[in-house]
């Protein structure tokens, strides 16, 4: 599991964090906000917010527009690098697409970063069932999604337990979920309804790196009249198990 590395302060810069942190206020949905809306998010005083804000204006990275300000294709840029160092377009692209067309179903794979996962790639085959409104770059919960309940599973036990205690779950909720990772671990696989009208369901399969560590997972989303029990079991896990181990020198 990626976890930052403890650097000494004096090696740190303070106000190049506050600015990624001005970045970042922009994901969940954000299009445009002003200068008091992003320091009320990030949590610094106004003054401070409008100097970052000005210099990502100034290095092009945000829009502002009758003192609101967006996000702009720029800052796009930032994630390039770590899509071609971790060959995601000519590796895992391909191998995703190809495993598509086989099953016949959008296949998206996120990354393990901290305590969420963050989506990387995702191949469109069914547009009914595509992201559940996800996008590249969206993050999710590792306790409450079919994606990242089949890489908790798989996380070391101190490590878990360290997710399940951060994500705000009641006893019962901890208990259970407990439980239900224990059984996504035996069967290698994370199924769960996703859609208030109980018509859509995720299937979260792990994805493993060089080491054997769980580095991410493989989703799909369908209709539940789509497939039965036994053919979710003995087709689409193993469609999805399978494009796994291509990933790994990947991931």
């Amino acid at each position: 599991m990626d976890q930052p590395l403890p650097v000494p302060e004096t090696e740190i810069s303070l106000t190049f964090a506050k600015g990624l942190e001005v970045l970042r206020a922009f994901e969940g949905g954000q299009t445009d906000m002003t200068v008091a809306d992003i320091a009320r998010k990030v949590g610094h005083t106004r003054a401070a917010t409008r100097r970052l804000v000005r210099t990502l204006e100034c290095l092009g990275y945000v829009k502002g527009i009758e003192q609101r300000y967006r996000l702009t294709a720029r800052a796009l840029k930032l994630g390039l690098g770590f899509l071609q160092s971790r060959s995601i377009g000519h590796l895992v692209g391909p191998v995703l697409r190809a495993e598509s067309l086989a099953l016949g179903e959008s296949i998206s794979l996120a990354l393990l970063d901290a305590m969420e996962a963050i989506y990387v790639f995702h191949n469109p085959a069914d547009k009914v069932a595509e992201m559940a409104g996800h996008t590249i770059g969206s993050s999710m919960p590792l306790a409450t999604t079919a994606t990242g309940q089949a890489i908790c599973a798989f996380l070391p036990s101190k490590v878990q337990q360290q997710v399940l205690t951060t994500s705000k779950l009641s006893d019962v909720e901890h208990g259970e979920l407990t439980r239900h990772l224990t059984e996504i671990s035996v069967q290698g696989f994370a199924l769960k309804d996703i859609s208030p009208q109980g018509d859509l369901r995720a299937l979260g399969v792990p994805a493993f790196n060089l080491d054997g560590d769980v580095a991410g997972a493989l989703s799909i989303v369908f209709p539940v009249s789509r497939y039965d029990d036994a053919q979710i079991r003995h087709s689409l896990v193993p469609h999805l198990q399978r494009c796994a181990t291509y990933l790994v020198s990947a991931l």
